[in-house]
């Protein structure tokens, strides 16, 4: 039994219980059903049944979209999301890249009559038909990152890899059942989003999305209270944007808060476990290249404080068919404890690029007598004795000044300790003689930049001193849910250029 064909039993068996909230509509499994059918009869109708192409799906808050995503994988074919709000231009190179012709959308807008494919309208499309599942899937979605050239750069996951997954992610969670409830916060164009829904939807539990107007991520309070919420998932960002609400919070049926996307402070979310008393605290840590999420760390609140590194919560360990190295700069594995690039290999990497020669991001390693073929993440990590993994920043963050190595998560973590708490972000930028220099943005911090400047002196060596200390009074979200660096230096280019 192949992957997409337990999610149809799962479906046919919960078919009276919920399986989506959607901007505070219900609907049931066999109503979701009757969607995918539609969906599935409208694609079928323009491939002749052909598997193994590619869709897009406009990504909407809608079920049809939910709808459109399985009927594609029911098919046989592979999804390529695209944002409704994304420019014309960069949802018609993914679309160019992707060689996809057909795209289902629920909405068919100005900006969607632009693109260059056929659309097909799924509003309220629905069918009695019996869903039928295809055997022949290979390829399960393509996801675009940004590219060193300017242009996305397509990373294709096939159904192994997210078979992989879906089923690592729940051997370590066991408790996780039907009467779940989830509240999917992603933008459905980013990895993130899929355990958000392939996970409850497996189990025959519910799933809650937000709204994609007004005060996004304030109605996550609103949702967490009203629906009982028992699982939700979004980033450190996202809970910073909430931390000055934290004294009036409290969800005593939340069971598990899991972070990704970002480094995780200590301080933050240890202020948040007080808003929820009965919940765990997951850490998650994945390349998109390795479909969704590589490590875990999943802990106890009163036990949060046991794997910090520079007031950073541990990634955790692999799922279980992750395989890890951790190399210098020589590609020979560290010392114990030592840091070094994170590489990830086993069932879940991808097997390369769309469109691309064999990129130097992946290598053959020889490793207790196998081959096999590892993905360069680009992340600093070291081990503890316990085998926990740590996040110690970018390796294309690093730089030297006055031969000194910096590494920002450094500097961050000495703000904290300094304010009390207060997140900051420091990025390298080119000063005005063209070296490389430090700046960095703090927010709901109550101490001056001059203050503060002036007392890292005390707890850093010279050359991790910033040039620049700006004050901010939140960090700008993107729509992935992280820090989005271009529009903090569009913002304050005049006070970091000056």
């Amino acid at each position: 039994m192949n992957l997409w064909e337990k999610y149809k039993d799962t479906f046919k068996e919960n078919s009276a219980e919920t399986a989506f909230c959607i901007a505070n509509r219900y609907f049931s499994y066999a109503e979701f059903t009757q969607y995918i059918s539609g969906s599935q009869q409208l694609l079928h109708t323009h491939t002749g049944g052909k598997s193994g192409l590619p869709v897009g799906v406009i990504c909407h808050d809608s079920i049809e979209t939910f709808a459109s995503i399985f009927a594609i994988w029911f098919s046989g074919c592979h999804v390529v999301p695209l944002h409704p709000l994304h420019p014309t231009a960069v949802n018609n190179e993914k679309i160019k890249q992707s060689f996809l012709e057909l795209l289902f959308t629920s909405e068919v807008t100005p900006s969607v009559e632009e693109l260059e494919a056929i659309k097909i309208n799924t509003k309220e499309v629905k069918s009695q038909a019996p869903l039928t599942v295809s055997r022949e899937a290979n390829r399960a979605y393509i996801l675009f990152t940004s590219g060193s050239t300017g242009k996305p750069k397509g990373v294709p996951i096939n159904t192994d890899n997210l078979d992989a997954f879906v089923h690592g992610f729940l051997e370590l969670y066991p408790d996780l059942t039907a009467s779940d409830r989830f509240l999917q916060t992603y933008d459905l164009t980013s990895d993130a989003a899929f355990t958000g829904y392939l996970i409850p939807l497996l189990l025959g539990a519910s799933v809650y999305t937000l709204p994609p107007a007004g005060f996004k991520y304030l109605s996550i309070v609103s949702i967490l209270q009203q629906h009982a919420i028992t699982w939700t998932q979004f980033t450190p960002s996202i809970l910073n944007f909430l931390r000055p609400y934290f004294k009036s919070m409290r969800f005593d049926l939340l069971k598990h808060s899991h972070f990704g996307g970002e480094a995780l402070p200590y301080e933050l979310v240890s202020e948040w476990s007080k808003c929820i008393p009965h919940a765990e605290i997951s850490n998650i840590y994945g390349p998109t290249e390795t479909t969704i999420t590589s490590t875990i760390h999943r802990t106890e609140i009163n036990q949060l404080n046991q794997k910090v590194y520079n007031g950073i919560i541990s990634i955790g360990k692999p799922l279980k068919e992750v395989k890890i190295l951790i190399l210098d700069e020589n590609n020979d594995p560290v010392a114990e404890g030592a840091k070094g690039e994170l590489c990830i290999g086993g069932a879940q990497v991808m097997e390369n690029y769309l469109n691309s020669e064999e990129s130097k991001s992946f290598f053959m390693y020889e490793k207790e007598g196998l081959l096999e073929r590892y993905y360069r993440s680009g992340d600093l990590v070291f081990q503890d004795r316990e085998r926990f993994l740590y996040f110690c920043g970018r390796k294309d963050d690093q730089l030297k000044i006055s031969g000194y190595r910096v590494e920002p998560a450094e500097i961050e973590y000495a703000i904290s300790q300094l304010t009390g708490g207060s997140q900051s972000r420091a990025f390298t930028f080119k000063n005005k003689s063209g070296t490389d220099s430090m700046v960095v943005f703090t927010a709901q911090c109550g101490i001056p930049p001059e203050k503060l400047k002036e007392l890292l002196k005390n707890v850093l060596p010279s050359p991790l001193i910033p040039e620049k200390i700006i004050s901010v009074s939140q960090f700008p979200i993107n729509s992935a849910g992280k820090v989005d660096k271009p529009v903090l230096f569009e913002q304050y280019k005049s006070q970091i250029y000056e």
